[in-house]
């Protein structure tokens, strides 16, 4: 093969690298750049720019949010956990004083709780003997604080079934009822004078009638200064 035909076969030869490749049939193939996708895929899965594409819920519009455990369901519906309605209150009745053929009786709810308000420790030693169907306007109990012959002493007053408080501000030993006529209670008051023992106080006594007035109670006299200020 002579020079002239060497270059025209090495001309021939870059023209079809120039162009492409060619298959059996003599189509030349352009190669092409392919990418993998889902069968029915359409659409690529990042948006122009590089940014994830969002997928929509289904139907169009802001994705569906899950409300967290425990949140009430938008609208209202029934209260969260722990909460309830206010609880209906209803009054207690009034307590009874009274007792099985007694207008008052020491261990009736009425009396118990009278003394359960002086503190603890008290108890009911004596009270009104009024029987039922003639029950006096002033009734009467006598309460002891302790177990000792010089433990304090109250005397607590009751009319028409309601407790009015005591004889005395302040309870003071060595005290007794002596009497009742409905409505007045008469009330023993003594005192130690020396070294006598307190089983045996030598001072008094001194009588102070409680009386019922309509309205309220009235007392007699004031309580000597031997009884509120003994030893002095």
């Amino acid at each position: 093969m002579n020079k002239a035909v060497r270059m025209s076969a090495l001309v021939a030869i870059a023209a079809g690298l120039v162009a492409g490749c060619t298959d059996s049939d003599g189509v030349v193939t352009v190669p092409t750049t392919s990418r993998a996708t889902t069968p029915g895929s359409t659409a690529p899965t990042t948006a122009p720019g590089g940014a994830p594409a969002v997928t929509p819920a289904p139907g169009g519009g802001a994705p569906a949010v899950t409300p967290a455990p425990g949140s009430p369901a938008p609208g209202g519906g029934s209260p969260a956990p722990g909460e309830t309605e206010a609880p209906v209150v209803t009054p207690a009745p009034a307590d009874d004083i009274s007792g099985p053929g007694r207008c008052i009786d020491p261990s009736s709810t009425g009396v118990q709780n009278a003394i359960a308000g002086l503190g603890g420790g008290w108890v009911a030693t004596q009270a009104s003997t009024d029987q039922p169907g003639d029950c006096g306007q002033l009734l009467w109990v006598r309460a002891v604080g302790g177990n000792s012959a010089g433990a304090p002493i109250h005397v607590l007053f009751f009319h028409d079934g309601t407790y009015l408080g005591t004889g005395t501000s302040e309870p003071y030993a060595f005290t007794s009822v002596s009497g009742s006529n409905g409505n007045s209670v008469s009330v023993d008051y003594k005192w130690l004078v020396a070294d006598e023992p307190f089983a045996a106080p030598q001072g008094g006594p001194v009588t102070i009638t409680y009386t019922w007035t309509g309205s309220g109670v009235a007392m007699s006299d004031p309580l000597p200064p031997e009884v509120t200020q003994p030893h002095r």
